[in-house]
């Protein structure tokens, strides 16, 4: 027998329909006879295990709408039994720890994990950022709000530990957690992000050796001279790492170009390349352009004819640099027609670079040499030659032009180093 069907219950439960008309009363009814049916106790033995069995059987049948709207009904009639019955309590009301939907598949995350990964710039970024930030959630069981810091720290433990992750993954899982708890913090002014650094401290991840070295100009030379220009891909190769070298644009720069983001017309015989989404702050991204002349430009142009000569039709979203495949019929690399409306992976990219430094012999004694080098050799070498630091960061893309005062400390000239100018040193 269930408390509905005794005296006291069948009252009480009368009582409270009451307040609902037609439809209504018969919904409430209905809605709150099926939990009695589902569990036939006495009111005492409703307890947070019930609420959760009951839960389960209800998301396996209906919406997550439903289900919350379910419960709203069955948290109705519990109140008022609380002002009724003595010694009574709401279990839905006082279980803190109790969601229709939690973790990963609660309102709350899943709204604004939309929001948060519609911002990103990338698929890469936004299906890496999608699967951390659900991991998280996942692995907490609590919904948005009731994250906390002690939450933060117990899942740093577990992924060094229990995970055995490397300072590196760990590092990586906590800054997209951050920047999506700094999005909600942003949209909802009542949330503030349980992500406190300081507190985790966490081994900041090192880059490789290499990432930061810089070629010498006569380094850049021989690796241009690894290039075979009478090939196609030879021209495409060139046509980058001529970018690279001297505009230093990143390796998803490269890849992301597109026919839309050239000027249409020239000026002074100069090409206006426009380069967007560079990496920074959303909403902060600088927008800036390169101006491609005089070897840069030859090189380019020779790429551009090659792409028409070969039949490829010229639209705005077409990437400017294509991927090739082996012809059989014409033994060689031909641009890849069936995926000519498709971008170069930021890895192929990557590869091209490490193909001609390997073949130009180009190394560093304990150090893996970074495709971001030509990046760094291009600001150097601007920097060395006299040029703005000014205009190296706008170049750079860099919101901060202490990230640009690198290339200044890279440029000591021996032929006038500041300390000749000391009175002390005369």
């Amino acid at each position: 027998m269930s408390y509905l069907d005794t005296d006291r219950g069948k009252k009480l439960f009368d009582q409270y329909l009451k307040q609902f008309k037609g439809g209504s009363q018969r919904v409430y009814r209905s809605e709150v006879q099926q939990f009695f049916e589902f569990k036939n106790s006495v009111i005492s033995e409703v307890k947070a295990e019930v609420l959760h069995a009951y839960q389960e059987k209800i998301a396996g049948e209906h919406t997550p709408a439903t289900t919350k709207r379910k419960f709203s009904m069955l948290n109705g009639f519990f109140k008022y039994l609380q002002s009724q019955v003595k010694g009574f309590v709401n279990p839905i009301e006082h279980l803190k720890d109790f969601k229709t939907h939690r973790g990963a598949e609660s309102e709350a995350v899943r709204t604004y994990l939309a929001g948060f990964i519609a911002e990103q710039n990338t698929v890469n970024t936004r299906r890496s950022y999608e699967n951390l930030i659900r991991l998280f959630f996942t692995w907490a069981g609590k919904d948005l709000v009731e994250i906390g810091r002690a939450d933060i720290i117990v899942y740093r433990d577990y992924l060094r530990t229990e995970k055995a992750h490397k300072d590196t993954t760990v590092w990586n899982k906590f800054i997209a957690l951050n920047r999506f708890f700094k999005y909600v913090e942003r949209e909802n002014r009542k949330f503030h992000n349980p992500i406190i650094f300081k507190e985790l401290k966490l081994i900041f991840p090192k880059k490789d050796k290499g990432y930061y070295s810089v070629l010498s100009t006569t380094e850049a030379e021989r690796l241009l001279k690894q290039l075979n220009c009478k090939a196609a891909i030879g021209r495409r190769d060139y046509a980058m790492l001529l970018i690279l070298l001297v505009y230093g644009l990143r390796a998803n720069e490269i890849a992301k170009l597109r026919h839309k983001n050239l000027e249409t017309e020239r000026v002074k015989g100069q090409q206006k390349v426009w380069i967007v989404d560079r990496k920074g702050r959303f909403q902060n991204r600088p927008k800036t352009a390169i101006v491609l002349n005089g070897r840069t430009l030859q090189a380019f142009d020779a790429w551009l004819a090659t792409v028409k000569a070969a039949g490829v039709k010229i639209t705005g979203e077409l990437p400017v640099f294509l991927p090739f495949i082996y012809d059989r019929t014409a033994q060689g690399l031909v641009i890849r027609r069936d995926r000519s409306g498709k971008p170069l992976s930021v890895k192929a990219v990557e590869d091209v670079v490490k193909k001609y430094l390997k073949k130009a012999k180009i190394t560093r004694e304990n150090e893996t040499l970074s495709p971001h080098a030509l990046r760094h050799t291009a600001f150097t070498l601007l920097a060395q030659k006299g040029v703005k630091i000014q205009d190296i960061q706008k170049l750079a893309g860099h919101q901060d032009i202490n990230t640009t005062m690198i290339y200044v400390h890279s440029a000591q000239s021996y032929d006038d180093h500041p300390g000749m100018h000391s009175p002390l040193n005369k």
